[in-house]
């Protein structure tokens, strides 16, 4: 599956927040959104599934326009939204949370249902019968992604994962990312945190202002110049850290 977006425009009232974005990702790649809070990241992740509306453009999926449809019709053709913090049905125990969203899209087949994410997420299995809201920032954060897949996606839209995590689960959520890559789940990556999300995507964007002003595969986005415009990190940091991590 690919799914293109295509100068994308959305506005909040008289706000130009997306000024012609245009990406790609396909089933089998992790792809990287950057820029600083503001830069308009959640609004395109928003705008791709029809939770915000864009004002003009075109959003393919295997050249299917998605934009004007009804909400439900981008899981409906694979494409799954993850948003940020804490988005579970709180008062559900984390079975009945997999049990509700496998049933959301019938028409979808594929190998993932709560049982099989149990099989991938053990965690998840000793906290079956344990309602969503007590649940750690790390385990809400396994949970969604565990919803999602029940959906059998082909390709899934996460926004700032890391947001509010500990290193450790930041660690746990590259594996789990690395993961869904084998299963051949494309997934594209808003994020803030570049060390981390560039070491485990194969290309990268660099929003800014509404407007990409760097696309690139991930060793090109690592030592450019536009990561210090759009992050405030230093090329030759990230290089360093490259060097050290990979």
């Amino acid at each position: 599956m690919k799914l293109e977006i295509k100068e994308l425009h959305t506005y909040y009232g008289a706000s130009h927040i997306l000024q012609g974005v245009s990406l790609s990702i396909s089933s089998g790649e992790v792809v990287v959104l950057l820029g600083r809070n503001g830069a308009g990241k959640t609004t395109l992740l928003r705008s791709s599934v029809g939770l915000t509306k864009a004002n003009s453009g075109s959003v393919l999926v295997d050249g299917a326009e998605l934009r004007g449809s009804p909400v439900h019709r981008a899981p409906r053709l694979g494409v799954i939204f993850v948003p940020s913090g804490r988005r579970t049905f709180e008062s559900l125990t984390v079975w009945e949370n997999l049990q509700l969203a496998a049933t959301s899209c019938p028409r979808r087949t594929g190998s993932w249902n709560p049982e099989r994410v149990f099989e991938v997420f053990p965690k998840l299995a000793q906290l079956a019968k344990r309602r969503a809201g007590v649940l750690s920032g790390g385990e809400q954060q396994m949970l969604k992604i565990g919803r999602a897949l029940v959906a059998n996606p082909e390709i899934l839209l996460l926004d700032e994962p890391t947001e509010g995590l500990a290193p450790v689960v930041v660690g746990e959520l590259g594996d789990w990312i690395n993961l869904l890559r084998q299963e051949r789940l494309g997934i594209l990556l808003a994020e803030q945190n570049a060390l981390f999300s560039l070491e485990h995507a194969d290309r990268g964007y660099i929003l800014e202002k509404g407007r990409i002003s760097l696309q690139g595969s991930a060793e090109e986005v690592w030592v450019s110049q536009e990561l210090q415009s759009a992050l405030g990190i230093a090329a030759r940091d990230t290089n360093d850290s490259q060097g050290e991590e990979k």
